[in-house]
């Protein structure tokens, strides 16, 4: 009877352990990421100008991700809603301001969607950013196209992903890659702060000018265009 009291015990403990192992220890923080172009040789341009580091700050509230870039010329920043699963873009051009409302389970302007992943996770761990992180391989229907990509559970967040092509996903990003125009970008965790969580919303300037997705985009285009 006291083997199987005892029994029970550990399995309670070894179950209640994993649970909360998997719930996450940060609630906030912040992730460091660098930026790296992996289409620069193939595409026929320079990315020594472009955008070499994001952040993405967070609390159980909102994330926000950062990108400056373009030599001072643009910034963009998004803000993603855990709660209702909407986001809200800020793109700063010189003096100029625009800001985007995405709708509910709307992606995040300005990066493609990716199209049909087949996402397939394996066993391999690997540790980013100082966070364990877990590979899943990324693949497409009617495509030869495939890449790793990693993601960590040591995060407490709910819908992560919610506005970016990865919303399957139910842990936050480490190594990803998206597509911004021409570029094929690759994000890798560089440094995790859990003591650097944003302390108010994204600002956005009084005078911006509220835009569409399209609206936003062509915009962008437009200065990538002009730095190729």
């Amino acid at each position: 009877m006291r083997r199987i009291l005892l029994f029970c015990i550990l399995v309670s403990v070894f179950y209640s352990c994993k649970e909360k192992q998997e719930k996450g220890i940060y609630k906030q923080g912040r992730l460091d990421y660098k930026i790296v172009y992996l289409n620069a040789k193939d595409a026929n341009y320079d990315p020594s100008f472009l955008p070499k580091k994001m952040t993405l700050q967070f609390n159980q509230d909102y994330s926000i991700n950062l990108i400056d870039g373009f030599m001072g010329l643009f910034k963009l920043g998004n803000i993603t809603y855990f709660k209702n699963r909407r986001v809200k873009t800020h793109l700063k051009v010189l003096d100029k301001n625009y800001t985007f409302d995405g709708k509910r389970n709307e992606m995040m302007c300005c990066f493609d969607c990716l199209g049909d992943m087949i996402l397939k996770e394996d066993t391999t761990k690997m540790i980013i950013g100082g966070l364990v992180s877990k590979r899943v391989e990324v693949s497409f229907k009617n495509s030869n196209n495939h890449y790793d990509i990693y993601y960590t559970n040591e995060i407490d967040l709910s819908n992560p992903n919610s506005t970016n092509p990865y919303r399957r996903i139910n842990g936050v990003l480490t190594e990803f890659r998206l597509i911004m125009g021409p570029y094929l970008m690759e994000f890798t965790a560089t440094k995790f702060n859990p003591d650097l969580a944003p302390t108010g919303e994204m600002s956005v300037p009084d005078d911006a000018v509220k835009v569409n997705r399209e609206q936003m985009v062509a915009i962008l285009n437009r200065l990538m265009e002009q730095n190729m």
